[in-house]
């Protein structure tokens, strides 16, 4: 008469208190109880499996701070939360300094580059420093008035001999400069029909962030040149002592609906889903320009909704609900896998610039790409999911959490 099976109970093989196991493959729940034996444990409960096949009861925790926390996020040793709405930089669980407040946003991306904390939540985007909150997707000028005020005379020359000029078309834009040197797009132009010789005119810009850039073509021109740069909002300029050209035209600020982004050799990476038609737009900004996109021609489209931006080795992973792909330096697009991703931050880069991320099948790397888990381990992917590579105690790990749900791919079920 056969007896139901029973999980085995485990014992280490030496009598030292070390906790270890010969010829011990961690955790492995994709094979048969019966044909893993002791060799592995089949449920790891709040436990530890260290590298050397040592099992140990994991570290507790502590709650650091109550609230309606939304997103979290380290920056060198400054944390940064939200809180029901509010940004916060907690110098300790008592020390709340608010630096931005009304966030409606309630998927948060972060990043860091050059030291400075990034966040986009798909309606809102800044940068932290600190005890500093900066605005990310900078407002643009709008022109409200443009006249010519001296019309000048028509000089003579070898090119313009016998010619007549009634009028011609002179095209005004503007930036604006924010205080740390960040150039905006410029607005759209405005132009009037004035003589050609016309060397005085007047535009009127409303005033915003540090100081305004007024840029000028030459009578029907189409290069813009900065003419002015001032603090005021009415603005009086000769056309003639224009200088630099602008280098911008066609640039818009990060686009609206960014929510999840990276950055990679010198370039933000951004994404934006479109639900309509279930697809997502990667917009790349310009080199070391993380506030100019120009979203006429530097994009990339994928099918699903983003859940997966990180850099690596070989160019950058996209991850979404339905595929992951490698995008290469030279814009070359290379689909990994025909899986997705799990929604939330399911992913980061070890220092030796291998991308680790959570999908629907467990974890994976890249690059070269390889599915960690899936051979030994199928458990459910949780419907939400936060993952981060922690240094601590002289170990890397990449360590993740999960929302409960979601169905565990090709699980198996044991008889009882």
């Amino acid at each position: 008469m056969s007896r139901p099976w029973r999980e085995p109970r485990i014992t280490p093989d030496d009598k030292d208190g070390s906790g270890k196991f010969s010829e011990f493959a961690g955790l492995v729940n994709t094979q048969s109880r019966k044909d893993i034996g002791l060799k592995a444990l089949h449920l790891a409960d709040n436990v530890f499996i260290s590298d050397s096949k040592k099992v140990t009861r994991r570290d507790g925790y502590s709650l650091y701070r109550a609230g309606t926390i939304q997103s979290a996020y380290g920056v060198g040793d400054n944390l940064y939360v939200v809180d029901a709405g509010t940004l916060q930089h907690l110098a300790s669980p008592t020390d709340a300094r608010t630096l931005a407040s009304g966030l409606t946003g309630t998927e948060y991306g972060w990043g860091e580059i050059n030291g400075d904390g990034y966040y986009a939540n798909g309606a809102e985007a800044g940068i932290v420093r600190g005890d500093t909150h900066l605005p990310w997707r900078l407002a643009v000028p709008s022109i409200t008035a443009f006249s010519a005020l001296d019309a000048g005379t028509l000089l003579p020359t070898t090119f313009n001999v016998g010619q007549t000029y009634v009028s011609a078309k002179w095209r005004v834009c503007a930036t604006y400069v924010t205080a740390d040197g960040r150039e905006t797009a410029p607005s759209d132009f405005t132009e009037l029909s004035a003589s050609p010789t016309t060397n005085l005119f007047r535009v009127q810009v409303p005033a915003a962030y540090d100081h305004t850039n007024v840029y000028v073509t030459e009578p029907d021109g189409a290069v813009f040149r900065l003419v002015a740069s001032t603090t005021a909002t009415t603005i009086t300029f000769n056309p003639f002592a224009a200088g630099r050209e602008l280098t911008t035209w066609g640039m818009t600020s990060l686009p609206t609906g960014v929510y999840m982004f990276d950055f990679f050799q010198g370039r933000c990476f951004a994404a934006e889903y479109v639900p309509q038609v279930d697809m997502s737009i990667i917009w790349l900004s310009e080199p070391l320009a993380f506030h100019l996109f120009n979203q006429a021609e530097d994009f990339v489209l994928v099918p699903g909704k983003v859940g997966v931006l990180v850099w690596c080795n070989e160019g950058m992973i996209f991850g979404t609900s339905q595929k992951i792909y490698q995008y290469k330096d030279n814009g070359e697009l290379n689909l990994l896998v025909s899986y997705g991703i799990i929604p939330g931050t399911p992913c980061d880069t070890d220092a030796e610039s291998v991308a680790y991320f959570w999908t629907q099948r467990g974890i994976c790397k890249a690059m070269p790409f390889k599915n960690l888990s899936e051979e030994n381990i199928s458990m459910p992917p949780g419907l939400r999911v936060a993952s981060k590579m922690v240094y601590m105690g002289g170990k890397q790990q990449f360590i993740t959490v999960t929302q409960g749900g979601g169905e565990a791919f090709n699980a198996r079920t044991e008889r009882t």
